[in-house]
């Protein structure tokens, strides 16, 4: 029986190997895609076991990282019988689950062999004969061939040894599977006699090209003319920089569309860099002939409010005026030296007033007030105007409560009189 399986299995193996060389050619092995493969088969164990060799089925699946590499567990069930208990056979069930890695060679044919390597355990159920059950962990190693039917399936064959030892004893298990491969999430080549040789274009960004205020929060997209490899379009060619500093990220894929994702949140009112770089290549092997940059502005962040720089009171005007006397020009000649001694410091003039009076009449004596202000900070102050920002708040923000709004003359009235400076950082 184990005879006839070989001698099935080495007529499979050539056949795939037949029908590779007058068949079309397709996308063979894909990185970046998961894999599904039911598969049927022979299994047999070391005479010392006392297990007939029988039928073997059983289910793969596993994720392709390149092309040439990739991981799989598989899961698989012989139903066989054992002979120790002669002249009466009696069923055995023997359970495998195992990992292995697959090197695969010339892995862009039709026709890809391959090799594997991993481990294995077995459950052995001998049901209730008496034989107690048990389990072991084996090594196994073998080669393999696939044959692509089309982009996304193809026939399988494979052929492995498993060692492991019992009873200080080394012993040898084979097993002979035939089935099919299922790529998930593979590419579509361009069909033979049809070669695309026009090269790929950056067709569309998100954000666009100098566009500010990006949210710190969203993915950065290009759009390319056509669907491009993505083993191509990795993190190392497709970037995104803070100056010379990369932003840490993963890529993924969208139909024409590569969207970078940043690892964490962006700078508030930074400007960014994302580059593509020439050689990234479409599904036809055409590379990008230009590396393509953009860049944007992400929206700014909060102002900052600091501690009052200077406050004018109501004496420092002339009575129930916007206009400024002596004591406040001394005051405004002295911040204005500050000023210029700090020239990336900008100020909100805030003007203020107290309760007595209509409320029209106070919020237009606040915004004259804090006019002048910053208007004698402009002309004799020689201070920048785009330094300078101004506001009128009237009655509604006073610094004291005034219990009697009519009486003009008490001290929270004075104290609701005035024009503040307030330093504001970007």
């Amino acid at each position: 029986m184990k005879k006839l399986m070989r001698k099935i299995l080495m007529v499979f193996l050539v056949g795939l190997f037949l029908l590779a060389l007058g068949a079309p050619v397709f996308a063979g092995n894909q990185g970046g895609t998961f894999t599904l493969d039911p598969f049927t088969g022979f299994y047999s164990f070391d005479r010392d076991q006392n297990l007939d060799a029988r039928s073997y089925h059983g289910l793969r699946a596993g994720y392709n990282f390149t092309d040439s590499l990739a991981l799989e567990g598989m899961v698989g069930f012989v139903p066989t019988e054992t002979r120790s208990l002669a002249p009466v056979d009696r069923d055995v069930q023997v359970y495998r689950a195992g990992i292995d890695a697959l090197l695969h060679f010339n892995p862009s044919a039709t026709l890809v062999p391959f090799i594997s390597a991993g481990v294995a355990v077995t459950q052995t159920d001998n049901g209730s004969d008496g034989m107690p059950d048990h389990g072991r962990g084996m090594f196994n190693y073998g080669v393999g061939l696939k044959y692509f039917l089309s982009d996304t399936v193809a026939l399988r064959g494979d052929v492995k040894q498993s060692l492991f030892t019992e009873g200080g004893d080394s012993r040898m298990n084979m097993e002979y599977t035939v089935g099919l491969t299922f790529l998930l999430g593979a590419e579509k080549k361009a069909v033979a006699g049809t070669r695309d040789t026009t090269a790929p274009e950056v067709v569309c960004t998100s954000p666009d090209s100098g566009v500010s205020g990006m949210a710190i929060n969203r993915n950065i997209t290009a759009t390319f003319s056509e669907e491009m490899s993505r083993s191509t379009i990795t993190t190392s060619t497709f970037t995104v920089k803070h100056g010379t500093e990369a932003v840490s990220g993963r890529v993924t894929f969208a139909g024409t569309t590569a969207s970078f994702n940043p690892g964490s949140e962006l700078k508030k009112g930074a400007t960014y860099t994302a580059t593509i770089v020439a050689g990234v290549k479409d599904l036809a092997g055409n590379a990008l002939a230009n590396s393509y940059v953009w860049s944007f502005t992400t929206i700014p962040g909060p102002r900052i409010v600091l501690p009052v720089l200077i406050s004018l009171e109501d004496a420092h005007f002339t009575h129930d005026s916007s206009a400024l006397n002596e004591n406040g020009k001394t005051i405004l000649n002295y911040n204005a030296k500050i000023l210029k001694d700090n020239p990336k410091m900008k100020i909100r003039v805030a003007g203020y007033a107290s309760a007595s009076g209509t409320k029209e009449y106070n919020q237009t004596l606040s915004e004259k007030r804090a006019t002048v202000v910053k208007e004698y900070l402009i002309k004799e102050g020689g201070i920048d105007r785009n330094r300078l920002f101004k506001i009128g708040y009237g009655e509604t923000r006073p610094a004291e409560y005034e219990p009697v709004p009519s009486d003009i003359y008490s001290d929270e009235a004075k104290a609701n009189q005035r024009v503040l400076f307030e330093i504001i950082v970007k």
